[in-house]
Order: C-alpha cells, then sequence, then structure tokens
C-alpha cells in the first residue's frame, strides 16, 4: 500500500535522530519499516522540511508538495499520516474523507482544536467509512497494555486514587493524559478545572483538573510549565499496590503492599519492578495497526471516536474554567 505523509516536521520525520534511544517514532520511519506498505509521497509548505525528508526518505522531487490537497489529488495513495500542526488536523482529515481511493488515516492527535469540529471530523469519517487510527501512542505500548490488563483483572485491588502531571496544553498533551487514563480505567465522567502557573501552548490552556470516573474513581491532574521542562506523570494507587508512570511513559513501577522494612505492624507499598522496555517504535505499531485495520485483520486500537473523548474531556476542561464547576464529558 502507498502512504502519503502531511507534515514533515519532527514526529513526521525528524524524531529519526533520537533513533538510537526510542527506536521508530516517526511516522516516515514506520511506513519504511512496516511490511507491506511504503512511504510514496510527502507535503510540508516549509520547503526546507519537505526537501530534507525527500532526501533522507528517496522521495523524488515528484512526488514532494507544498500543497496537501494536489498530493491527495494526483498521487494513488491507499494511507494518509497527518503530522501537521495542531490547527491543520480537523481540515485535513476533512481533506482526506473527499479522497475516493484512500483506504486508511494515521492522525496526530488532537482530532481537532474545537469540539463542534471533532465531530463533525468524526461525522466525515464515519460516513466516509475510512479506518482511523489517531496516534495517543501510548496505546502502542506493550508495557501500558501489560497495566492495562492487570487493572482489568483486579490484581492490585480496588483503585483509590489516581494523580499526575502535564504541560503544554489540555489539549494537546493533556489529551494524552486523559485517554491514557480512559484506557486504563474506563470512561470519563466529569471534569473541573481551575487555572494554574502553567503557561498557555498557542492558546490552548494548561489547568489543575480534577477528574471524574464512571466507577466513582477520582483522579488530580496538575499542570506544569513546558517552559522549563516537560513532565508527564500518572500516580495509580490501589489497595493492594500502586503504578508510577514517569519519565513521559518510558519508566512503569509495580510497587506491592508488604510489611514494612521500618516500623513493626505497618505496611508500605515496595517497589518490585520497573518495566523500561515499552516505549520502543510506538509510531511502527500505530502504522502496522492502520495497515491490519484496513486489511480487517483487526481492530483500531484508538480510532475516530477514542479521539474525540479525549477532545471532550479536554473541552470539559475548557468550560469549567468558564463556569467555575464540573462540566459533563459529553
Amino acid at each position: 500500500m502507498k502512504a502519503g505523509l502531511v507534515g514533515c516536521g519532527r514526529i513526521g520525520c525528524e524524531f529519526d535522530e533520537d533513533a538510537d534511544r526510542v527506536g521508530i517514532y516517526t511516522h516516515a520511519a514506520a511506513y519504511r519499516a512496516a511490511e507491506g506498505v511504503a512511504l510514496w509521497a510527502i507535503a510540508d509548505a516549509d520547503p526546507a522540511k519537505l526537501a530534507n525528508c525527500g532526501e533522507r526518505y528517496g522521495i523524488p522531487p515528484e512526488r514532494r508538495y507544498t500543497d496537501a490537497a494536489q498530493m491527495l489529488a494526483k498521487e494513488p495513495l491507499d494511507l494518509l499520516s497527518i503530522a501537521a500542526p495542531d490547527r491543520l488536523h480537523a481540515p485535513l482529515a476533512k481533506l482526506a474523507a473527499t479522497a475516493p481511493r484512500l483506504r486508511g488515516l494515521l492522525l496526530e492527535k488532537p482530532l481537532a482544536l474545537d469540539l463542534d469540529e471533532g465531530r463533525a471530523v468524526l461525522n466525515q469519517l464515519q460516513a466516509r467509512g475510512l479506518a482511523v487510527v489517531v496516534n495517543y501512542s501510548r496505546r502502542f505500548c506493550p508495557a501500558h497494555a501489560k497495566l492495562k490488563t492487570a487493572l482489568a483483572e483486579g490484581r492490585l485491588g480496588r483503585i483509590q486514587q489516581v494523580s499526575g502531571y502535564y504541560g503544554k496544553g489540555v489539549k494537546h498533551n493533556g489529551g494524552h493524559w486523559l485517554d491514557l487514563l480512559r484506557y486504563l480505567l474506563g470512561p470519563l465522567v466529569s471534569v473541573q478545572a481551575w487555572p494554574s502557573q502553567a503557561s498557555d501552548y498557542e492558546g490552548d490552556p494548561t489547568p489543575d483538573l480534577r477528574i471524574t470516573l464512571a466507577g466513582g474513581v477520582t483522579a488530580s491532574l496538575l499542570g506544569t510549565d513546558h517552559l522549563h521542562y516537560s513532565l508527564f506523570e500518572m500516580d495509580i494507587v490501589a489497595e493492594q499496590g500502586r503504578v508510577r508512570i514517569t519519565e513521559s511513559g518510558h519508566c512503569i513501577a509495580w510497587y506491592a503492599a508488604a510489611e514494612s522494612p521500618y516500623y513493626a505492624g505497618y505496611r508500605l507499598p515496595v517497589l518490585t519492578d520497573t518495566d523500561t522496555s515499552g516505549m520502543r517504535d510506538l509510531l511502527l505499531g500505530a502504522v502496522e495497526n492502520l495497515r491490519d485495520t484496513v486489511l480487517e485483520r483487526t481492530a483500531s486500537r484508538c480510532d475516530a471516536e477514542d479521539g474525540l473523548l479525549a477532545l471532550c474531556a479536554a473541552d470539559a476542561a475548557c468550560r469549567s474554567m468558564l463556569s467555575g464547576k464540573p462540566e459533563p464529558v459529553v
């Protein structure tokens, strides 16, 4: 299958410089590595980025475009990746839905910046019947899948509390955290938000959040300033232990409740395992999932509806800052 890429920036191809540490972490590298697909054409409004990606991946000049619409009109593409800036995700996804030959779409998060536009994107993609994968990347991480299974099987007992940190906008990076929370623990019911000291990201606020889940569990998420450094953490405290996701998900520490090594008659969560294996080759996993979804061998691990629900939670946070009360995730 022939794939097109819109957006030749960091997640498009430039994170290849980090491949020794994170493996296949770009759309371009994933199309090169996945069996049965090939990167055929690329588009970017920045000629320098376009040339860099084209030279790196051997895309001839006649299949390099500064206009994504021209690429979709001229090239016989089966698959398309949208790795452009957030504000372009929705219009490019709508454009993809009009391409008659296209069979599958891999879309960077968020689905859109506006909830009504996100719903319009979802409706258009579903009406078109495109296979869709939204890159909430931790859904393609084996270590996070292992954690999801353990939680579903009740190995840690009842969940008591969940907390964490994020930065760089509630829709941009906060959506990753909200999607991971839903992926691990189920539907989100409501969100209350308060302004934090963290910087906005291109107009996207970074508030503090309190989230209520369908099972009654509550989660607290604190905004941090991405201008100083990146922070993405989640701490799940349960009856029989605890799991801490740190280093943006590259490290998952497992704790089990055990007798305190310090005080007789007390129990503490004691570290039993640290998993640092799972965050490699995430974009390869996403492209392979898209390929298999197109070929009807498997389901999308994160489809357009999942993408919309993450946006719904982020939108509830924004509405809560205006209303001063919890807002439903709808």
